[in-house]
């Protein structure tokens, strides 16, 4: 089941798309202000954030960069302002939706599923390329510290992780933070 956060200043707002998404089949915490709407994020890691733009103490870009910046909470914003700007600055901030008050939850229960699929395969992606980027470097490492070449620093790499039985993702991690406590 996935971990809703909902953050809206308005109490009426607030308890109605929480419970609507609650029988809709999440779980959801819910949040009075930015700040409050923060401190959950970090605390309570949601699958997805649902933020207001306008709250009192951090305000719903704020937030969302914030929660860009210091978490991995994807974030959805609703709000009864749909002028173009504020949706440019939302997209912009990362924003994986914009959705424009009044709510139904009938209605958004599909974005919020796709806006949960997309920050998955962004998720997924942001791995492989932290991977790939690890490899990179460890190859590097050994090109360097070998004096051989990227194929022949590959492979060589790639066939101490089989010997090893590990996975070479693991080996690089191992081999690129060896190099940094050694060039401390």
């Amino acid at each position: 089941m996935a971990k809703i956060l909902v953050a809206d200043d308005e109490r009426v707002v607030l308890f109605t798309l929480a419970e609507g998404l609650r029988e809709a089949g999440f779980e959801v915490i819910e949040a009075r202000d930015g700040l409050q709407a923060l401190a959950l994020c970090q605390s309570d890691a949601p699958d997805l954030a649902l933020l207001d733009i306008r709250m009192p103490g951090l305000d719903g870009l704020e937030l969302a960069r914030r929660l860009r910046d210091e978490t991995t909470v994807p974030f959805l914003f609703f709000s009864a302002y749909g002028d173009e700007a504020m949706v440019k600055r939302a997209v912009e901030i990362g924003a994986l939706g914009y959705l424009i008050k009044p709510l139904l939850v009938s209605s958004i229960v599909p974005t919020i599923r796709t806006a949960l699929a997309s920050s998955k395969d962004i998720s997924g992606l942001q791995g492989a390329l932290e991977s790939n980027r690890t490899i990179a470097t460890a190859v590097g490492i050994v090109m360097r510290a070998e004096g051989l070449d990227r194929p022949t620093a590959f492979e060589r790499l790639r066939q101490q992780a089989r010997t090893e039985r590990r996975k070479l993702e693991d080996l690089a991690r191992e081999r690129v933070e060896g190099d940094k406590s050694g060039n401390s």
